[in-house]
């Protein structure tokens, strides 16, 4: 097994020292342009002179020049990917150490009333989500947010072959997660492609006709002037034909400009991406699936969006004097290009919501994949052959504790319940949460904290965490009756795994236990499967007559005046509570002696 802090310390070394060089290379970058630029005032001046020699010498200096601030905005850029990267391993140390509160915790996507995200601490601080994401883009968290939380359980070979693909594929990852993270554009890519799939074309398809023919007669026209075969007139009038034909259409060209500038901007830097994502060889289904959407009408999509920046950079031309008038005036500038653009748009607008989409999904497996990277001691689950079996795991833990952790080992047939019993503290909770966070995790492609896991896909939901909510004057006891009546409406629709802890909390014990029992005689009847923990103990009796549900317990003892839990989840009903001991021991309440 791989030492995991030696790998991301010497990464962070070696890109620690090329970092430094790079900046080296940025200090010498700005002096020798600094250089260059004095070297082109001096040159100028000498131009100015009469002297040819200068002036050539001014003119490629002058073209050096820009090559050097080209040169220099390519070392930002490679500067800024590294400093990146050195951010993305050092995030790793410390959530290696258990930090990861400087991590976006996915508040945003917490959703009131959601099948299990809430009970499971899915989303918001020190949750597993916070725990987990490691995406660049927007778009990719929510992609990442809504598998978890979606319940989808199909394709499961296929997630952890794409997932076990993109492990060992360290560097790959990092590059495409830092590359995501510089992308700092004008207009988002939601907004760019709302726009894009709802731009209607405003200059008419006969200006693809008219545009080449009039350049065509413009040239003509002017050679036949130049060898005095038309008269001057016809230039002159061609000229201003040509200006008023443009006219008629420059509001809308003009509109056209502004928008696809920032287009253009944004676009530029996904296309970063997308060259990463092009250039990479996959094997597995859905990471080749992927990689096959990012081409468009047959040809790579970085060579489409190359295309789109050369029509883009054409038109901006307009902003050239003389392009703006004689390029108007003999070419139809500003329309040929224009229509060039809304045919791009028209041909390729439809395909720009599915490339964004890719970049995302591919983002989101790169944090699936980065987790399986980190836990290499966790386990992929394998189908179940035995279609009766709904979930058989060994050494099964919460992937949240990082202390030592005590592990269990767990299995549960499809129609049975498990009643689990226990005193307060022992572990029944985390337990519940442990079970139910591997089958959001196996269903989602991930290995889970376990030694061995074999499971059925099944979608979960669950009952843990009920609030009252006074802005709807629901009493607590409302409130959670309504979450029971949306796991029967589930159920009624098909099989589920169901999560219980503590049902019926705001009733008195006796309507509880009664409650308790026909609720658990109702979820049997209709085959679902899970878990309920309860400090009910008449609960345990319906295992008694039925053999679906079975009693399992977490134990408590009192050792020389301490309380002492083992955390084990063990066959049988619980016998030891501890309540009147706590309020003991925090002197709370007297013992019979202490009042004496």
């Amino acid at each position: 097994m791989k030492n995991l802090p030696d790998t991301y310390h010497k990464r962070l070394e070696k890109l620690t020292l090329t970092a430094s060089l790079q900046k080296r290379r940025l200090q010498l970058s700005s002096l020798f342009r600094l250089g260059i630029f004095i070297s082109i005032g001096w040159t100028a001046y000498k131009a100015f002179g009469g002297s040819y020699p200068y002036a050539l010498a001014a003119i490629l200096l002058l073209a050096f020049f820009a090559y050097l601030v080209a040169r220099h905005q390519d070392l930002k850029y490679e500067s800024r990917r590294l400093a990146e990267l050195i951010d993305l391993n050092s995030t790793e140390l410390k959530v290696l150490d258990g930090d990861f509160s400087g991590l976006p915790d996915g508040s945003r996507f917490q959703q009131p009333g959601h099948d299990f995200s809430e009970d499971l601490d899915l989303f918001g601080p020190r949750s597993f989500f916070q725990y987990l994401n490691r995406t660049g883009l927007p778009a990719g968290a929510q992609m990442l947010a809504r598998w978890l939380s979606s319940n989808e359980v199909s394709g499961l070979p296929e997630k952890q072959h794409a997932i076990q693909e993109l492990v060992p594929q360290m560097e790959w990852r990092q590059d495409y997660t830092a590359t995501s993270r510089m992308i700092r554009t004008p207009v988002s890519a939601d907004k760019l492609t709302t726009w894009i799939q709802g731009y209607l074309p405003s200059i008419p398809s006969w200006i693809s006709y008219l545009a080449p023919l009039f350049s065509v007669i413009s040239v003509g026209v002017g050679i036949a002037v130049a060898f005095g075969l038309l008269p001057l007139g016809a230039i002159i009038l061609l000229f201003f034909g040509g200006l008023l034909i443009t006219a008629r259409f420059a509001k809308r060209v003009g509109q056209l400009a502004a928008i696809t500038g920032e287009m253009q901007e944004t676009l530029r830097q996904y296309g970063r991406l997308v060259a990463l994502l092009e250039n990479q060889s996959f094997q597995s289904a859905i990471l080749q699936e992927q990689q096959s959407e990012l081409l468009g009408q047959g040809q790579p999509v970085s060579k489409v969006l190359k295309r789109l920046n050369r029509l883009i950079n054409a038109l901006d031309q307009r902003n050239n004097l003389l392009v703006a008038i004689f390029g108007n005036a003999f070419f139809l500038w500003d329309l040929r290009q224009g229509y060039a653009i809304e045919k791009w748009i028209d041909t390729y607008g439809a395909k720009v919501a599915g490339w964004f989409d890719v970049l995302a999904r591919i983002d989101a497996y790169n944090s699936l994949a980065n987790f399986g990277y980190n836990h290499p001691q966790y386990t992929y689950p394998v189908l179940s052959e035995d279609p009766s079996l709904v979930m058989e795991a060994s050494g099964l833990a919460h992937p949240l504790i990082f202390e030592e952790v005590v592990t269990n080992d767990f299995r549960i047939a499809r129609g049975n319940f498990i009643v689990i019993t226990g005193a307060n503290m022992a572990g029944k909770s985390t337990f519940l949460r442990s079970v139910a966070l591997a089958i959001v995790m196996a269903n989602a492609g991930l290995p889970v904290s376990a030694s061995y896991m074999a499971y059925t896909p099944i979608p979960l939901i669950s009952s843990m965490r009920t609030s009252d909510s006074l802005s709807r004057q629901e009493s607590y006891f409302f409130a959670e009756l309504k979450r029971l009546k949306k796991i029967v409406d589930r159920l009624e629709a098909g099989p589920y795994f169901v999560v219980l802890d503590e049902i019926l909390k705001g009733t008195n014990s006796k309507d509880k236990a009664k409650g308790s029992r026909e609720f658990l005689e109702r979820l049997l009847k209709m085959q679902a499967t899970g878990l309920i923990a309860t400090h009910d103990l008449s609960l345990c009796e319906v295992a008694d007559e039925l053999e679906a549900v079975h009693n399992y317990f977490f134990d408590a003892q009192i050792r020389d005046g301490e309380l002492y839990f083992d955390y084990r989840f063990e066959p049988g009903v619980c016998s030891n509570m501890n309540a009147s001991f706590l309020l003991r021991k925090l002197g709370v309440v007297k013992g019979e002696s202490e009042e004496a």
